[in-house]
């Protein structure tokens, strides 16, 4: 009885020590992710001496830093895929794309930001997610 005693007072004194901010911190959980902005996959085509050989998609999501604003960023996604459409056309001119694979990504993703701030100003867009989805075979 004495063991169950001397464990269970230990255990109080080591939850007295650690204080109410650990529980608290415990129930809180992990922070909250900010919200996004996911626009339609962009196809990319892949030219091959002048000729379109297959294409490939891919997909941009956005970060909205501010979650106050996600409802004027969600809105603005038809401008948003236009914009995303001439950073990938710009970046098969410029080399950042190179038969459907993305050579230079901060490029590509500093292009699709110069847009974003365009139509909502600095700050509201804050990371930039881009990811190859799927390639289609060669035609025929």
């Amino acid at each position: 009885m004495r063991r169950v005693a001397s464990s269970l007072g230990a255990l109080l004194i080591a939850a007295t020590i650690a204080g109410p901010t650990t529980m608290v911190r415990a129930a809180e959980g992990p922070a909250a992710l900010p919200p996004s902005v996911r626009i339609k996959p962009v196809m990319v085509p892949i030219v091959t001496r002048g000729q379109v050989e297959r294409y490939t998609q891919i997909e941009v999501m956005l970060e909205v830093a501010n979650a106050t604003r996600l409802g004027e960023v969600q809105v603005a996604i038809p401008r948003l895929h236009d914009a995303a459409l001439r950073a990938v056309y710009l970046g098969i001119e410029e080399g950042w794309i190179v038969r459907g694979n993305i050579a230079n990504m901060p490029a590509l993703r500093r292009k699709i930001d110069e847009e974003s701030v365009k139509l909502f100003g600095k700050d509201v867009v804050s990371r930039i997610l881009i990811t190859p989805l799927s390639r289609q075979s060669s035609f025929p």
